[in-house]
Order: C-alpha cells, then sequence, then structure tokens
C-alpha cells in the first residue's frame, strides 16, 4: 500500500508575511495615486483616520492588560508610531514631489538598513563580511533602479 505523503501547512508566520507583501504592495501604488489629489498633511490625517477601526479592534482584544511591563511597552510602542507617522508625512511628500510609486516604494523599502547601521551603533551588534555585502548590494540596487 502506498504511503500519501502529506505537505506540511506553511507557518502562520508565512502567511502573514505573503499578506503584509499584498497589503503594503497595494498601498504603496495607492499612496501614488492619493498624491494626485490632496497634499501630504491631508493624506496623513485620513491615513491615520483608516487606522482607527484597526486600533478599535486591538483595543478590544483580552490580551489588553494593564501592568509596569505594558506601561513601558505602551510608551515605546507610541514612540514607534511617531516615528512610523513621520516616515509615512516624507513618503508621502516623495511621492507628492514627483517621484515614482516604482522608484519611492522600493527605496523607501530599504529602511531596515537604517535599522541594521543603529544596531550596531546603538546595540553593538556584530555585521559578518556577508551581511556587510548585502547591506552594499541594496543600496547598489537602489542606485541602479532610480537611474
Amino acid at each position: 500500500m502506498a504511503t500519501m505523503h502529506m505537505r506540511k501547512p506553511p507557518a502562520p508566520w508565512m502567511l502573514y508575511s505573503a499578506l503584509t507583501i499584498l497589503f503594503w504592495g497595494a498601498w504603496g501604488v495607492l499612496s501614488k495615486v492619493v498624491t494626485e489629489h490632496i497634499d501630504t498633511a491631508t493624506n496623513q490625517v485620513f491615513f491615520t483616520i483608516g487606522l482607527l477601526p484597526l486600533m478599535l479592534l486591538v483595543l478590544c482584544s483580552p490580551k489588553m492588560r494593564g501592568g509596569r511591563r505594558r506601561t513601558l511597552g505602551i510608551g515605546l510602542a507610541f514612540l514607534t508610531g511617531l516615528l512610523g507617522g513621520a516616515g509615512n508625512l516624507t513618503f508621502f511628500q516623495a511621492m507628492e514631489t514627483g517621484g515614482k510609486a516604482s522608484i519611492v516604494v522600493p527605496a523607501t523599502a530599504l529602511y531596515p538598513l537604517a535599522t541594521v547601521l543603529l544596531a550596531v551603533v546603538l546595540m553593538r551588534e556584530r555585521m559578518s563580511r556577508t551581511q556587510l555585502c548585502g547591506l552594499v548590494l541594496a543600496l547598489s540596487a537602489i542606485y541602479i533602479l532610480s537611474l
């Protein structure tokens, strides 16, 4: 009797990563279309209003509990929101001032390079030669894409 090989289902993080790519991909194109109709500040306001239904879902989550550690986490999350919002404003401004979605989106998607550099400087993390080579290749790719 032949045994059937059952495929292992993908890890949940794979599904969420794929959905992130789809959502952010659509967001990048739509952001360019929006900048043809409204200015950066108005765009950010309505972008934020669009987050309200998601915020309500999270606030109603049973995982919302108190505690000292949670308070620090909420403060840090607020700071990441400020940084993310500032990044959105500059992203929308790049689009509004003539940037092409096909270039601005991949260029700004290299923000992990800033994370890597900050982790090396502030957290004393080390980069291997291979990782350093990857960093140089990523920067080179954006330069070539922007030509």
